[in-house]
């Protein structure tokens, strides 16, 4: 009996070789994980600032979306899964925020000169008519959490960016 389990064992390990290596399952880490609902997150940073003004929103959901965002970056529009980008409607302030989710991390830096040169036009623009503005706008910041790039622009920066952070993890 002893030698029989053993011829058995054996078999089956000499079966196993021979069915090649074993396939260890995907890590979980490099599944496309699904983009986060782009209209709560505006929401989410939108409220992080209080006493906001008006603020115009565009968006990836919006008819002519791709055209929407060349205001924002140059970068290729068939590169980004979703995005928006909410404005003071009345152009008094310079408050400005703009979340991108990319398909592919690897376009990042890409993403975020364009909107470091998004930045320089806002400031260069406050500079010919509100020039009060300008230390706000040259003040922004560009935060990364995985493919998602938020562009800053406002008083709060901080709670702004906490709620980009909670909204992206």
């Amino acid at each position: 009996m002893r030698k029989l389990l053993c011829l058995l064992l054996a078999a089956l390990l000499l079966l196993a070789g021979c069915a090649g290596p074993v396939q260890k399952p995907e890590d979980e880490s490099t599944e496309a994980v699904p983009m986060v609902s782009m209209y709560e997150l505006r929401k989410a940073m939108l409220e992080a600032q209080p006493g906001l003004p008006d603020m115009t929103a565009v968006s990836s959901s919006d008819e002519n979306a791709g055209a929407l965002f060349a205001y924002l970056s140059e970068l290729d529009y068939e590169k980004v899964e979703g995005y928006f980008l909410a404005y003071s409607s009345d152009g008094k302030t310079a408050n400005e925020f703009a979340v991108v989710c990319l398909k592919d991390p690897a376009d990042l830096s890409a993403l975020e000169a364009t909107l470091k040169a998004h930045v320089q036009g806002r400031v260069s623009l406050y500079k010919s008519y509100a020039p009060e503005l300008v230390e706000q706008a040259s003040a922004a910041e560009i935060v990364t959490e995985g493919r998602y790039m938020a562009l800053i622009m406002c008083e709060d920066r901080a709670a702004v960016k906490a709620a980009f952070l909670a909204g992206v993890r």
